[in-house]
């Protein structure tokens, strides 16, 4: 039978602070020149690295949820 243990937060959470923060430079990198698209494509990866930050933020802030158990 296999355990269904869950993985930590712990180990989550510096993957998708590393992720956001590439689409934030990933942005940062492109040149709008004038462009509509380029500058809404722009827009969008900024935004989806700033929610990844907030989301991992959130989830180092909340951690294991307060669910301490005592080794007896």
């Amino acid at each position: 039978m296999k355990d269904n243990k869950q993985t930590p937060v712990w180990t989550k959470t510096p993957w998708l602070v590393l992720g956001s923060i590439l689409l934030i430079i990933l942005s940062s990198l492109i040149q709008t020149g004038g462009s509509a698209l380029l500058g809404a494509l722009q827009t969008v990866i900024l935004g989806l690295g700033i929610l990844g930050c907030c989301t991992a933020a959130w989830r180092f802030a909340k951690g294991s949820g307060g669910k301490r158990t005592r080794d007896r």
